[in-house]
């Protein structure tokens, strides 16, 4: 069986960029069950007169997304390192669901916990998308992908 091309760097740092979202979601996800009560002091609504209006407990919901998100990054990493062309198709898309969220939450006033976390996901995220659309990552899939088998 005949070696592909050697994957570019861009591919490896996407990759590596990938994987350093997984640890951070991980470590977000980790902070939210920590300080929810913190959390959700800033995030619930203040109760008034009679309301009747529970908070919601976000933490099931961000981990749910957190083992999802990097379950999905975890087996798609691998296909894109082997040439897999929607892989990184996803792959991109999941980068920019992140930069999505991190905008969805600054419109939320954010403690400075979860502001500096989703800033920092969302540099790597942009990041990581322009890597996987650089012409030496399209090139590489091109070169490498199944359809060349």
């Amino acid at each position: 069986m005949a070696e592909g091309p050697e994957r570019p760097a861009s591919v490896e740092l996407a990759c590596y960029l990938l994987w350093a979202l997984v640890a951070a979601g991980l470590v977000v996800s980790v902070l939210v069950v920590v300080f929810r009560s913190r959390l959700a002091e800033t995030w619930a609504p203040q109760p008034t007169g009679d309301s009747t209006v529970q908070p919601v407990d976000f933490v099931p919901v961000i981990l749910v997304l957190y083992i999802v998100v990097a379950g999905t990054t975890l087996t798609l990493v691998p296909l894109l390192r082997l040439g897999h062309n929607w892989a990184r198709h996803v792959l991109a898309a999941l980068a920019i669901g992140i930069v999505v969220a991190t905008a969805a939450t600054m419109r939320t006033s954010p403690p400075a916990m979860v502001q500096t976390c989703a800033i920092v996901a969302a540099v790597m995220a942009a990041v990581t998308v322009v890597l996987l659309w650089h012409p030496d990552s399209h090139r590489f899939i091109r070169e490498s992908g199944p359809e060349q088998e």
